[in-house]
């Protein structure tokens, strides 16, 4: 794993220091990288890479450039494939210098051009400049489990794994895209394209760049579908998730540095480590953190450290704990603010961040469980929406009455889940899973300024999602919205960050895209099976778990916020919305801050996360933008 930047200078005269302007970049990302920094300048292309040396660890050094001079590739990722594709490649007459997957991608680039994107499979987000067409071509995995970031005002193209990197160019503007601190305010997270910086973007999932002749064009490599449906009974479905499950988890075993699992006590990531364990026969290292106060640890019901453990006693695993207290979470802060170079309100954010470094001290890989929900229905929102919708559907028709007095209704009436739903298209009746201040709050929180700057909302993002999925089962649809929209942009930038803060190297076998694929053609009824969630799942969990883990409810990994807010955590909440905090920013209408704060101290609504959301930006702004007011 590792960190790319770099620039391409369109427009040759300037004034500022090239060659110092790229080191500059290519520094913020030591700990991506912290095995090696290296760097090209050929011709107008400047290209900077940060290495953690995970396969190949003698070689593999990059910038890597081909024989004959022509491609020379930036790589962050793993290519799973990458065996496979060196030997089709070394029939095709390609020969190679080192052992490791950077060479197999760089050749199959070459080899295949724009189709070496059919060719890939793993986490990546690349860099290839042709120095004889004079283009760069550059891509995201199908997944977006490795980030990509770009800027482009038609003089300089510049791109980095993360925005800090970015903003160590002269020519990137740090103004604030208003419209995406909005969408950050309604859902927890900034969806691609958009990035907190106007002038700064995301290249999303499954999407790729050429720069060429200083115009820029993107385009969609990937989308899977859920159109085919093989006549597999249960017992075929079952048999075939088994194997293609423990080979995508094989796959990402490869490594030449010590691997383990993170265990949050759950199904998804007890099964991958459970899966780890048989497949190499041996015990494993597995990591949980659970959460206590200052003086004792937390009910378990805010903490899952005690069923980690009963998983790690099961399969054997060698496993390490530790215990997080709202002093721990003071004292990440700052990290956080250095980590995520955007406004970001996902409250597993610093616990996986605390998690991240305990674990780097005993590997350099971990895989993890993301991705299990948004495939197979783990949530149980999605059979409530579905159940919904036989409502919704007639009382939100076009021409509904009802639909029509939506806006006239009181905004506690509005945002409620149902009665949104009536007022708003199908596609846009699932956003997603976050809603910290729901849009028809927006109005008597944001002032006027502010509202005037918000151009979409979050179902608007969501909207392209649920069109573009050729589902015709509708609980398959509003999954598919949650694995574009909140997995890529809050699940896997939380994981993404947190991990490479402190070098570590996390894999996600729920999202190898072929099994992705896989998935797709399961039916809807064997992942949501009445009120069961992940059915299909949990039965090949019983052949590798005790049934105390599989049955048990699901809960989410977040840290106790309401006891912590009113205890280690307040002071510093109430600083940072105070009047020397988000008040004096002129985001907010006068009032609508102590008026949420109180409501929540009254007992009258539980406000934890809204002010967890809201707390967090004020230390970004305090960071990035000390002098900001609207």
């Amino acid at each position: 794993m590792c960190g790319i930047s770099g620039f391409i200078a369109i427009t040759p005269a300037s004034a500022y220091d090239k060659a110092a302007t790229l080191r500059r970049m290519n520094r913020t990302l030591a700990h991506r990288g912290p095995d090696a920094e290296e760097y090209a300048e050929i011709g107008a292309a400047y290209l900077g890479h940060r290495r953690l040396a995970v396969i190949d660890i003698e070689a593999s050094r990059q910038p890597m450039t081909t024989a004959d001079g022509r491609y020379t590739l930036l790589y962050n990722g793993e290519l799973y494939n990458y065996k496979t594709l060196r030997t089709e490649l070394q029939a095709l007459g390609r020969r190679f210098r080192t052992a490791g997957d950077t060479e197999v991608t760089l050749q199959t680039i070459a080899q295949y051009g724009d189709a070496a994107l059919d060719k890939l499979q793993g986490m990546f987000a690349f860099a290839c400049w042709d120095a004889e067409t004079q283009t760069l071509f550059m891509a995201r995995d199908h997944l977006g489990v490795k980030p990509f970031y770009y800027f482009f005002d038609g003089q300089v193209f510049a791109f980095a794994s993360e925005i800090k990197a970015l903003l160590e160019h002269p020519s990137v503007s740090r103004d604030i895209d208003l419209d995406a601190l909005g969408l950050f305010l309604e859902c927890q997270y900034i969806p691609a394209p958009l990035t907190i910086y106007k002038s700064i973007r995301k290249l999303p999932a499954g999407h790729a760049l050429r720069l060429a002749n200083g115009k820029l064009h993107q385009w969609s490599y990937w989308t899977p579908s859920y159109a085919a449906k093989p006549d597999w009974d249960e017992a075929e479905s079952l048999a075939r998730l088994d194997s293609e499950l423990r080979r995508s988890v094989e796959r990402m075993l490869m490594a030449d540095v010590p691997l383990g699992a993170f265990v949050s006590g759950g199904i998804d990531s007890s099964l991958i480590a459970a899966m780890m364990t048989d497949l190499t026969g041996k015990p494993i290292e597995t990591f949980n953190l659970g959460f206590q106060d200052n003086q004792k640890v937390s009910d378990t019901t805010q903490s899952e450290h005690v069923y980690a453990e009963r998983v790690a006693q099961h399969i054997g695993a060698n496993h390490h704990a530790l215990m997080v207290t709202p002093d721990d979470v003071l004292a990440a802060f700052d990290s956080w603010v250095e980590v995520f170079d955007e406004p970001f309100g996902d409250q597993a954010a610093l616990p996986t961040m605390l998690l991240s470094k305990l674990t780097r001290q005993h590997v350099t890989v971990a895989l993890t469980g993301e991705g299990a929900d948004e495939l197979f229905s783990g949530y149980s929102n999605y059979r409530k929406r579905v159940a919904e919708e036989r409502f919704t559907r007639i009382l939100g028709a076009p021409l509904s009455p009802l639909r029509a007095a939506i806006p006239l209704m009181p905004t506690s009436v509005q945002k409620d889940r149902f009665i949104k739903a009536i007022g708003l298209p199908l596609a846009q009746r699932y956003a997603t899973i976050p809603n910290v201040f729901d849009r028809a709050t927006h109005t008597g929180l944001f002032s006027d300024a502010m509202l005037h700057q918000q151009k979409t909302h979050i179902a608007d993002y969501a909207a392209k999602f649920f069109d573009e999925c050729d589902a015709k089962d509708y609980i398959e649809k509003l999954m598919y919205v949650d694995m574009r929209l909140w997995l890529p942009d809050d699940l896997l930038t939380k994981v993404d960050r947190a991990t490479m803060a402190y070098s570590l190297e996390a894999r996600v076998p729920y999202l190898d895209h072929q099994f992705v694929e896989f998935v797709a053609q399961l039916d809807p009824a064997l992942k949501q099976k009445g009120k069961t969630t992940k059915y299909l799942l949990k039965k090949l969990a019983e052949k590798y778990l005790p049934d105390s883990i599989v049955h048990r409810g699901k809960q989410g990994f977040v840290m106790p916020l309401s006891p912590w807010l009113e205890g280690g955590l307040k002071q510093h909440m109430e600083s940072s919305l105070g009047i020397n905090g988000l008040q004096k920013r002129g985001l907010f209408r006068d009032g609508a801050l102590p008026n949420l704060l109180a409501k929540h101290r009254r007992g009258r609504s539980n406000h934890a996360g809204r002010l967890w959301a809201l707390t967090v930006l004020e230390l970004w702004f305090k960071r990035h933008q000390p002098d900001f007011k609207l």
